[in-house]
């Protein structure tokens, strides 16, 4: 039922997906979705829940490390390979409300998205730096989305957004 609804999410947004269309989708009525879910907000946590846990991670890993330039590298480099994988979630991280609602409403999603912030920023940053930074993690969703690379293999397209994030990153002086 989650990778329906991931589907559908990815083609519909959060908004856009009824539980209906979730049933329908695998062939069994809304009321079986609502013995599982009590809501559509339930269905999108418990979708969403493993790619926080990857996130999770790479923040471990990540803060663990003292230089902060080697930090950010550790979060970009996670943040591509969590979108590669999951190119699917990628459309509706892209600024789906839904999401944006759920991460909201979970002091634990915020506080972990603050903390992968803070290691792509790093310290003392300014608003160049969070243009920088805005720029790269919209330009990695954005690349994993988009059709015109859809039939690009992911390590191919994994290995493209890291050279390119990389060689951005090395010539923008707004980090140092």
């Amino acid at each position: 039922m989650l990778e329906a609804a991931l589907t559908l999410f990815g083609e519909h947004g959060v908004g856009g997906t009824t539980l209906q269309m979730i049933a329908d989708s695998i062939g069994v009525g809304k009321a079986s979705v609502y013995y599982q879910f009590r809501s559509k907000e339930d269905i999108v946590a418990a979708a969403a829940q493993p790619m926080f846990d990857d996130m999770a991670r790479v923040v471990t890993i990540a803060e663990a490390v003292e230089d902060t330039g080697t930090r950010r590298e550790i979060a970009v480099c996670g943040l591509i390979e969590l979108c590669v994988r999951n190119r699917r979630w990628a459309a509706v991280l892209n600024g789906d409300p839904a999401l944006d609602s759920l991460i909201e409403s979970r002091a634990d999603l915020t506080e972990l998205i603050g903390r992968y912030t803070d290691l792509l920023l790093g310290a003392g940053h300014g608003p160049a730096g969070r243009v920088i930074i805005s720029m790269v993690t919209k330009g990695i969703q954005g690349a994993v989305t988009d059709k015109a690379v859809q039939d690009v293999s992911d390590d191919d397209l994994h290995q493209t957004l890291l050279a390119a994030v990389q060689q951005l990153l090395r010539t923008a002086s707004f980090f140092e």
